[in-house]
């Protein structure tokens, strides 16, 4: 019986639309500290240890505007929180505009490319949530190991987060080799439309659904929140004009054949023929966001 996608399904490398590449590498390299694996005139590869984490494709001929349907940030993930604090000691320094917040669940921070691609750098905490709490009506609360009730939402303390660092005053210039992409983030018109695609088609497990907190998110038993929804900005929405940067595609990795065949028989089944890439399998969600599934290569 197909039982959907499998705890072994990670997120691959997210492909993003860019109106100048060099001026996108001040933030993905000089500061966030990606390395460059592979650059030519159209696009730009990057990533961590050796491996692709983004790939930046020239050609956008405008930043995609705030609010609009389109991505929100993707999110890459460090494996130790000294390893965020290098990060922000690199976004400090680079005199960009950054935020930082506490969701209990994970320390984050918030940076923007000069296309308007939203970029969060995050550490998981697992070990600081209890459980999640959803009210009657539909608002989300998560609760601490130590009783402590959260909006998930609060800021982060940046100086005692730089305080990881100790006295030396150094600060890697590269990001963490470990690094990887952990979950990407969209705005949406319709979630729960997506949600219907995502789980019921694609086999992604369903996580937070909540209208009232305004996100949706879905992914795997091991990775709960992998691709996620938020419908934030509300009557503010805006589908982004054409040629905007933003999202071009992101990659989903399996690790065996069968999975992927699976998961053309769930395409097949649902009247949505996949196109096929070379070994890929490439689809669109209901608001027109590409995502592509490929075999991992490890």
């Amino acid at each position: 019986m197909d039982e959907g996608l499998p705890q072994a399904t990670r997120l691959g490398p997210v492909h993003l639309r860019v109106t100048d590449i060099p001026a996108a590498l001040i933030v993905w390299r000089d500061t966030l500290g990606l390395a460059v694996l592979g650059e030519d005139a159209a696009t730009a590869e990057l990533g961590a240890g050796g491996r692709k984490l983004i790939v930046l494709h020239a050609g956008a001929q405008i930043a995609l505007p705030q609010k609009s349907r389109d991505l929100f940030h993707v999110a890459i993930h460090v494996t130790s929180r000294r390893d965020l604090a290098h990060t922000a000691a690199r976004l400090k320094a680079s005199g960009l505009r950054n935020s930082a917040q506490d969701h209990l669940v994970s320390e984050s921070l918030y940076v923007s490319d000069p296309s308007g691609n939203g970029i969060e750098i995050c550490f998981d905490t697992p070990e600081r949530f209890l459980r999640r709490e959803v009210s009657a009506d539909g608002r989300v609360a998560l609760i601490g190991t130590d009783g402590s009730a959260h909006s998930g939402l609060e800021p982060l303390d940046l100086p005692g987060l730089l305080r990881d660092l100790g006295n030396s005053g150094h600060v890697e210039p590269a990001m963490a080799h470990d690094a990887f992409i952990g979950h990407i983030h969209m705005r949406a018109r319709a979630p729960e439309e997506l949600m219907e695609f995502y789980v019921g088609v694609l086999g992604f497990r369903p996580h937070i659904q909540s209208r009232s907190f305004g996100m949706f998110d879905c992914g795997t038993g091991s990775r709960p929140h992998m691709v996620a929804f938020n419908i934030w900005a509300r009557d503010e929405l805006r589908e982004p004009p054409p040629g905007a940067g933003g999202l071009d595609h992101f990659t989903v990795e399996l690790a065996s054949v069968e999975e992927l065949a699976a998961l053309e028989r769930r395409l097949d089944a649902a009247n949505l023929p996949p196109k096929k890439i070379g070994g890929a399998v490439e689809t669109a969600d209901p608001e027109g966001n590409r995502l592509r599934f490929v075999l991992r290569e490890d």
